[in-house]
């Protein structure tokens, strides 16, 4: 790469660093977990960062005052709570890492509009 520009030989190594952090990201955020419970806290999801959810539980309140079609109800509402912070603390974390490569190389990833 000798008689390659000396901007492209730049913009090829913040390539490559961003394409490494967006790596470590996604490792890092397949490994964190969240978790949410429902406005009642009767019902807490706990989401891994690639969405997998590995624990639901619920108070005891919840079988004594509801029906099955309402704890249905309110998981579905913890899920859909943790998957939202997962998405958001995604969205941070890229957006992040894509700054810094506009900031270093003035080009512009377009990252907002994926979110």
């Amino acid at each position: 790469m000798a008689d390659v520009p000396l901007a492209f030989q730049d913009l090829v190594k913040q390539t490559e660093e961003m394409r490494q952090q967006l790596l470590l990201a996604q490792a890092d955020l397949t490994e964190m977990e969240l978790t949410r419970t429902t406005s009642d806290g009767l019902v807490t999801v706990t989401m891994k960062g690639d969405g997998v959810v590995t624990r639901v539980a619920f108070d005891q309140a919840v079988f004594d005052e509801r029906d099955a079609e309402s704890l249905g109800a309110l998981t579905v509402a913890a899920i859909t709570q943790a998957t939202d912070a997962v998405k958001s603390l995604c969205a941070e974390r890229i957006s992040a890492i894509c700054a810094s490569f506009e900031d270093a190389t003035g080009v512009k990833t377009g990252v907002e509009a994926l979110y």
